[in-house]
């Protein structure tokens, strides 16, 4: 009796089995579901939430993705690209929600990429994982079989397949898929691999698939303009990036509109229409008052507006064009591309507020240190638009620049100057010299030149007694006039010229022909036999880039014969992000007015000065570079100047209480006798004063120090 049930168990489970493996195999062959793809994702979907809960997708959230979720389906286009910035509920709409559709209405194989690999891993477990496990329609489909699901690859009941990757060649060229979508497009590379950009090379995985076949493209901007002179050519019309917006300008130009509250004619709820946010000096309480104006009738809309006149906006092709009543005239462009651009202000999940103060405490970083960095990932990411260089906007002409110097008294120290910092170049070739420049810098960023020179004479002798032209990389004795005739200096104040403020502290460039960095090393550590290596700092630009701006290392080739200089360990090299702090010192060339940032060029400085100044160019790619074989040492140096005052902490100084290098000379202050070396090793370590008075001697008539001043 026991045998004959367990046998018909066994029958029954069988039969069960059969049925349902015959099930997934006629799903297989089902057409596809007649919907719209929002309609399926609503109805299909499940949003998880925090604790475990989950909700239906809310299309009236975000209503501006729904026309681009329904153009993946249509057979009109090849590509749909979607440009908006974040917090807009395009990730959840278009990626996941076309997942959800394609799983449960249009099974198909399908590949989502990201823009690195742990993004990948992170979307599958964060996102489509817990996606997956609440929403009931497609969690029974995936496959039951363990090794048929991880982190990049899923397997479904009717075969089809889901593959999660990053931007790699592999990964672009391992299959065909009828289905390709790329996010955060961006921030991928422009080119990957040396195979070409990542749209191109996903199209090539749907070509198979004919009208069928799918590629979506959603990203905020992320690519700087690469024409300054650009005038858009029709109203929809992106400025000339690379990225997403020239996919958008490839496609339809759809732009999203609102209809006014007061009047009913449409306008873009874009940037151009913010209004009310420059009255205030306060970024909080300015960003309070951010409203929308109408373009048209100019009254304001109000940020509790929002999401009702989301859900009565409209997408607009270029060429359409629409009335107060909502009827679209105009012969729309055509294109197999399905393209959207939206701006921050339409946003669901950031409010105006929010929008605005990020903007405003931006533009107050750029302003207070010159970088642009945070400003241009608020633009991008927050407002949903391409970046400008502030620099190359409002580049500074060496004639600019030249037509502001001031009538001061040659190589002495103005009022506000707080201390002096020196920095060298070191120059090879036929005309090997070392570059001299000295800083002196006030509060908030406001700095002077004091002086420039070159040291291109050595105190060695040929045999009729005549000085030798400085050798940096071959004579290791040549360096010691960095210390004499760099370190030591003092420039008289021109308020009080016998008070005298020496030199906080030196860099120098260690890179160059071969034996200088071996020099420079040699030169650091004679310094600190004698005592002086806290204010001796040697430089060098990082070839690698990093969000860090400035990296402190301890080169050691000890274990590596092939390496050319010597390094045990022991000598601090800091390696400098040379395009962020050129992006900082053009910045503050910008600043019309004396003040924070503001840099003070003397007189006496020829056109030669101005012209090594401005001579780099910035690209589009954020990188400086010289268009020729001219000169750029007073930017360089303009830039070691600004990195050696943030590695002394020159940033985070609070000027009400300022340490004791950086406060203001006394006025007449007494004077002493107290020895040089003294009074620089109690500026160096911060005592009471930053400069102290001694009594007047003869300066050499090159303005040098005890080396003798070989200029």
């Amino acid at each position: 009796m026991m045998t004959v049930t367990k046998s018909k168990r066994k029958n029954r489970s069988s039969l069960a089995s059969a049925v349902v493996a015959g099930c997934d195999i006629s799903s297989m062959f089902r057409p596809p579901r007649r919907m719209k793809i929002s309609d399926a994702v609503r109805k299909y979907m499940r949003v998880p939430r925090d604790a475990g809960n989950s909700v239906v997708w809310e299309s009236t959230l975000t209503p501006y993705v729904v026309e681009a979720m329904n153009c993946l389906s249509s057979r009109s286009y090849d590509a749909v690209v979607f440009v908006a910035p974040a917090r807009t509920g395009k990730t959840l709409g278009l990626i996941d929600g076309w997942i959800s559709y394609n799983i449960v209405c249009d099974p198909s194989d399908m590949l989502v990429v990201q823009m690195t690999q742990d993004k990948a891993q992170e979307h599958s477990k964060r996102r489509l994982a817990k996606m997956f496990r609440h929403s009931p329609a497609i969690a029974r489909r995936l496959s039951p079989h363990r090794n048929d699901n991880n982190v990049h690859d899923k397997t479904f009941r009717d075969g089809s397949f889901l593959k999660i990757g990053w931007p790699s060649i592999n990964v672009f060229s391992s299959s065909d898929f009828k289905c390709v979508a790329l996010t955060d497009y961006d921030r991928f590379p422009e080119d990957v691999d040396g195979e070409g950009d990542a749209f191109s090379l996903a199209s090539k995985r749907t070509t198979t698939f004919m009208s069928l076949g799918m590629t979506l493209v959603e990203s905020s901007p992320g690519r700087e303009i690469t024409d300054t002179k650009w005038k858009p050519s029709s109203p929809h019309e992106a400025p000339p990036t690379t990225g997403i917006l020239s996919l958008y300008n490839r496609g339809d130009r759809r732009r999203w509109y609102w209809p006014c509250p007061h009047c009913g004619e449409y306008f873009q709820p874009s940037m151009e229409n913010m209004t009310g946010y420059r009255d205030s000096t306060d970024p909080m309480e300015a960003s309070e008052t951010a409203r929308l104006q109408c373009p048209h009738c100019h009254k304001l809309a109000e940020p509790q507006q929002k999401r009702e006149l989301n859900n009565r906006g409209v997408w607009l092709r270029e060429g359409q064009h629409i009335d107060r009543d909502g009827n679209i005239t105009g012969e729309a462009r055509r294109s197999r591309i399905a393209s959207f651009w939206m701006e921050g202000p339409a946003a669901a999940y950031q409010t105006w507020a929010q929008l605005v103060y990020k903007l405003l405490t931006a533009e107050e970083e750029y302003e207070r240190t010159g970088s642009e960095e945070t400003l241009k990932a608020v633009i991008n990411t927050d407002w949903g638009l391409p970046y400008q260089s502030r620099r190359s906007l409002e580049a500074r002409s060496s004639d600019a620049l030249m037509a502001r110097a001031e009538d001061v008294s040659k190589r002495t120290v103005p009022d506000g100057v707080r201390f002096i910092v020196a920095t060298v170049d070191v120059q090879g070739g036929k005309k090997r010299r070392f570059v001299v420049q000295m800083v002196g810098y006030g509060a908030y960023g406001e700095r002077w030149i004091i002086d420039r020179y070159n040291i291109r004479y050595s105190l060695r002798v040929n045999e009729n007694g005549e000085s030798q032209p400085v050798n940096p990389a071959a004579m290791p004795e040549d360096w010691d006039l960095l210390r004499t005739d760099v370190l030591d200096k003092e420039y008289p104040l021109a308020g009080d010229p016998e008070q005298f403020m020496p030199v906080l502290a030196m860099a120098v460039d260690s890179g160059g022909e071969d034996g200088v960095t071996d020099n420079a090393y040699a030169f650091w550590r004679r310094c600190k036999r004698r005592g002086v290596a806290g204010r001796v700092y040697l430089f060098k630009g990082d070839s690698t880039r990093r969000e860090k701006l400035i990296t402190k290392t301890y080169p050691d080739n000890t274990e590596r014969s092939e390496r050319r200089a010597k390094a045990r360990g022991d000598v601090p090299l800091y390696l400098l992000q040379t395009n962020a702090l050129k992006d900082r010192v053009a910045a503050a060339l910008e600043r019309e007015e004396p003040g924070a940032n503001y840099i003070h060029f003397p007189d006496w400085l020829g056109p030669w000065f101005y012209e090594e100044l401005t001579y780099e160019e910035r690209g589009a790619d954020g990188k400086w570079k010289k268009p020729g074989r001219g000169n750029n040492e007073a930017l360089d140096l303009m830039c070691y100047a600004h990195a050696l005052v943030i590695i002394r902490k020159y940033e985070q100084i609070n000027w009400e209480k300022p340490p004791g290098w950086a406060r203001l000379p006394e006025k007449g202050a007494a004077k002493t006798t107290q020895p040089v070396g003294a009074r620089r090793q109690e500026q160096h370590e911060g005592g009471e004063k930053a400069v102290k008075a001694r009594k007047k001697k003869i300066l050499p008539a090159w303005g040098g120090g005890s080396g003798g001043g070989w200029l």
